[in-house]
């Protein structure tokens, strides 16, 4: 297959349009997409990424008016819209119809993605895109294009050219066909940021060791399909996870690990291979030449820790051993994550 590989993109939208798969950046991660309207195009999807056909598709809009061309959208779904879109925002909506692909659910899931060539792409195309993360299902999402264009061209139809993603992890899922509005899978948008907008709208966080539900109303605890349903990309499978093993430390363990390899390796010949078999993600530490990242932000490890995953079974690394996050309001979403890519199931 030969893959278009451009800036243009009405070319790409003709694309989309026509039946095709499109890689493209968000601000969030790379996705990979097709018109949401085109069911045998997003079954496409999950044979290319190996996905599970029980895992729901994220649909991308251009616009709320779009959005509301398809879902039902009521008054404090709009206020989210309007308060975080364009931007790394999605919703679990009613369906107005069954026009876009969603599995047979009642409810999608739906998004205005910030970054300016994905949503002229979306104009492009005339319809909604359905996309899921641009990566092999379960692995690490891709951050980067070189990594996009290494495992991409040949196989879809066409690659954007763009800015890079710049937050690093996926978007903030939240369910709002319950009262209780469940935030599925925190990001860059956190609990903290809709309790402050919406202080009078009942949000409940996913348990971001393992992305189940925690039912703390009665209205979840009533409703088990309401827990056990899966309306969102990361809620069942393992997912962000590299070949290596992923080890999370608090700080001070962190610190104790790496100065640990590093005074066996200056005493031990023997020991130097396994160093060299590890990688670092941490903060307030000297990193080794290589792979080792150190951040001072949360924000600074959002946007590193996937290419780091990914670096890290390019050069054959066994260990990768990950600082807890700092203490901010994003530390849940970086925590969710690390436990996805540390429980290998």
């Amino acid at each position: 297959m030969t893959t278009t590989i451009t800036s243009d993109t009405r070319e790409l939208g003709r694309i989309i349009a026509n039946g095709g798969i499109v890689v493209f950046p968000t601000e969030t991660v790379f996705g990979i997409g097709a018109a949401s309207t085109n069911f045998p195009a997003c079954k496409r999807i999950y044979t290319i990424k190996n996905r599970p056909m029980d895992n729901p598709l994220i649909a991308h809009f251009f616009s709320i008016d779009q959005i509301r061309e398809y879902c039902y959208l009521d008054e404090i779904s709009q206020e989210c819209l309007l308060t975080f879109s364009p931007g790394p925002l999605t919703l679990v909506l009613r369906k107005r119809n069954e026009s876009l692909f969603s599995l047979d659910l009642d409810t999608i899931a739906v998004r205005i993605p910030g970054h300016r060539e994905a949503r002229d792409l979306i104009r492009q195309s005339g319809v909604p895109i359905s996309a899921p993360s641009a990566n092999p299902s379960g692995k690490p999402s891709f951050t980067r294009a070189s990594d996009v264009h290494s495992f991409y061209d040949g196989i879809v139809d066409g690659i954007l050219l763009g800015n890079a993603p710049e937050i690093g992890i996926e978007s903030t899922v939240i369910d709002m066909t319950t009262n209780t509005k469940v935030i599925l899978r925190p990001g860059k948008i956190t609990e903290t940021d809709l309790r402050s907008k919406f202080p009078n709208v009942n949000f409940q966080l996913v348990n971001v060791s393992n992305g189940s539900l925690i039912p703390e109303s009665p209205e979840m605890t009533n409703k088990p399909n309401a827990i056990n349903e899966i309306r969102s990309p990361g809620m069942k499978y393992r997912h962000y996870s590299p070949i290596a093993k992923v080890v999370i430390l608090n700080q001070i363990d962190f610190q104790k690990t790496f100065n640990s390899f590093l005074s066996q390796s200056s005493t031990n010949k023997d020991s130097l291979p396994i160093l060299q078999r590890t990688a670092f993600i941490g903060s307030g530490f000297s990193p080794r030449e290589g792979l080792d990242i150190c951040f001072s932000t949360n924000e600074e490890y959002m946007q590193n820790l996937y290419s780091f995953f990914i670096d890290a079974d390019r050069n054959h690394i066994q260990i990768c051993y990950c600082q807890s996050p700092l203490e901010d309001k994003y530390k849940d979403s970086i925590l969710n994550r690390l436990h996805k890519a540390a429980s290998k199931s």
